[in-house]
């Protein structure tokens, strides 16, 4: 399936103009609006001369997702929010559980000091 290009968003990053484009890849300036309105999408052999005459190493990023590809991304981010807040109530917890354990330890020191006073008290 041909994937539609962000190719205006290319020719920004790139800083080149449709017409220059169209100079570098000998691809007509037309074709190349209508891949900028995804009206066509880029054949293998214009993506190559893109990549070369740009010097682009990695194109996957300038794709435009698919609908099927956006809800996979949706779904994916949606997991990662709720693990986010899953480790946020986890770690919220774990703080509790530490200040009620020192506060344990605090009042097991209390009932050690005052179980020794009264044994003191009894021994009189």
């Amino acid at each position: 399936m041909a994937r539609n290009l962000d190719l205006q968003r290319i020719r920004k990053d790139y800083k080149v103009t449709q017409q220059r484009l169209a100079e570098l890849t000998k691809y007509p300036q037309s074709f190349i609006s209508q891949i900028e309105n995804a009206r066509v999408a880029p054949p293998e052999a214009f993506i190559k001369a893109l990549q070369s005459v740009l010097g682009i190493a990695d194109i996957e990023p300038y794709f435009i997702p698919t609908p099927e590809e956006k809800a996979v991304i949706e779904a994916h981010n949606e997991v990662e929010d709720r693990i986010s807040e899953q480790q946020s109530t986890i770690n919220r917890l774990l703080d509790m559980l530490e200040r009620r354990d020192e506060r344990i330890k605090e009042l097991e020191t209390e009932v050690s000091r005052c179980h020794a006073i009264l044994l003191k008290q009894v021994e009189q």
